[in-house]
């Protein structure tokens, strides 16, 4: 009997998990027929490579050598209304997949192809179509591109040194597919219900929608989403979604011009934290970049955020706010931020608050353009927001609109503490200040003369 349970016991051992035993293996894009010469259309190399990692569940490496990869292919529906009119693929679009390393080298660079279609389009005609309706648009209009690189329930993913091109230069954009400009598929890099996925040295810009979204449902385990080195710029929409998901830390990262290059879909800005499929907790941003959005360059939107934390970074808003918070337990550490900041949370208490500490606050131009905002800060009525050991630089702009009137007790009032202001000499009250019912605690002022 006893040798009959070990039978059964190492056999089990033998025949289980076939993929998981598989050894890891390195394959070329080429092997799939791409050519990276800047004229071939790459599409179905890149789609039949994610189609074979699919099928062994990952466990190795995907090689994309130098080279410029042109992708991007649609199906047009000649009249077919049960589908949209213009039909896009997802390039990598990887599903139930582990230990993947997606390797890329210098001049490494997936490139979409000129005019392909993004919008509202006419099924019979092809046509851009503007009659769509924006509040529920209807599918048979809609033409869509389809992301770069998609990763959906996938685990201990890398991607690195590449270059994510959309080409939104050249598409072809037709009508408005919803109430905020056109909001279909074409993002740099997708991720849904993925973790410990690490990015280094990628950009992924110029894309229709996004350069990066990030949409993880709740859940007890850690995200654990490392982005380093990389660059999101000139997105249509956002530099980076982020709409569902946990434990982020981004580490050197631009997002910056997003809806500056050649469309703009609302909310246009560098990080958009806005948990439509649940709480977003836990960011962290080091050394970031957050420049020239066309929106604000980071905004929070609706659902639940907390625990977001942005070290050394530089906000720099020219037609838009700095920096906008209205959820808790955001703090900002040694920022640099010319332009306008606005709001704050409304806390309860202060490990809720809004933090702003050893930040400089300045309406510095950029290039020869002057940022945004009447004031440096424009805070109206958000309890026990605080300023920490901060500095404030007003040349042109008004220094602060920062009030506490909902305040019932002195713990309730915004604190300015240890902070310097550095205004410029001028006859008259050039620089007005409003501070209504804060604390303002050891701050000391300085004249320069201009």
């Amino acid at each position: 009997m006893a040798n009959y349970f070990a039978l059964i016991f190492f056999t089990c051992i033998f025949n289980s998990n076939p993929i998981n035993a598989q050894k890891p293996l390195t394959k070329n894009i080429h092997s799939f027929g791409a050519k990276g010469d800047g004229k071939t259309n790459d599409t179905e190399a890149f789609v039949n490579a994610a189609a074979f990692f699919n099928e062994r569940g990952g466990n190795g490496t995907l090689l994309i050598p130098k080279g410029v990869y042109i992708v991007g292919k649609q199906t047009f529906s000649n009249g077919d209304i049960s589908r949209g009119a213009y039909m896009g693929v997802h390039i990598l679009d990887f599903k139930n997949i582990s230990s993947l390393v997606l390797q890329g080298e210098n001049g490494s660079v997936i490139k979409y192809e000129d005019h392909l279609k993004l919008g509202s389009f006419d099924p019979v005609t092809g046509e851009i179509f503007n009659g769509n309706n924006p509040a529920a648009p209807m599918v048979k209009y809609a033409g869509d591109i389809g992301n770069c690189i998609s990763l959906t329930k996938c685990n201990k993913i890398t991607l690195k040194n590449l270059v994510l091109n959309g080409n939104n230069k050249l598409i072809h954009f037709g009508g408005r597919y919803d109430d905020q400009g056109i909001q279909l598929q074409h993002v740099g890099i997708f991720i849904r219900d993925s973790r410990s996925i690490f990015i280094d040295r990628v950009t992924a810009s110029y894309f229709g929608l996004d350069g990066i979204e990030l949409m993880n449902a709740p859940s007890v385990l850690k995200d654990d989403i490392h982005i380093s080195n990389s660059a999101f710029e000139y997105n249509c929409r956002q530099g980076l979604s982020w709409v569902g998901g946990n434990f982020l830390i981004a580490k050197n990262c631009k997002f910056n011009h997003s809806g500056k290059g050649a469309y703009f879909s609302p909310p246009g800005a560098g990080v958009d934290i806005e948990a439509e499929v649940g709480p977003v907790t836990n960011g962290q941003f080091n050394s970031c970049e957050f420049i020239d959005n066309t929106g604000c360059g980071m905004v929070t939107g609706g659902g639940k955020a907390s625990d977001c934390q942005f070290n050394n970074c530089l906000f720099w808003g020219t037609s838009n706010w700095s920096v906008w918070v209205t959820m808790p337990r955001f703090t900002f550490t040694g920022c640099n931020i010319y332009g306008s900041i606005v709001h704050g949370y409304n806390a309860d208490n202060d490990v809720d608050a809004t933090r702003y500490i050893n930040c400089i606050f300045e309406d510095k131009p950029y290039k020869g353009q002057e940022p945004y905002g009447k004031f440096l800060i424009e805070c109206d009525g958000p309890r026990r927001i605080l300023f920490d050991s901060c500095t404030f630089i007003p040349h042109l702009k008004h220094l602060a609109w920062l009030n506490t009137n909902n305040a019932q007790s002195g713990e309730e009032k915004a604190t300015m503490r240890n902070c310097r202001f550095i205004l410029p000499k001028k006859d008259g009250n050039n620089t007005p200040v409003n501070f209504t019912l804060i604390n303002f605690i050891n701050n000391r002022t300085e004249f320069t003369n201009q």
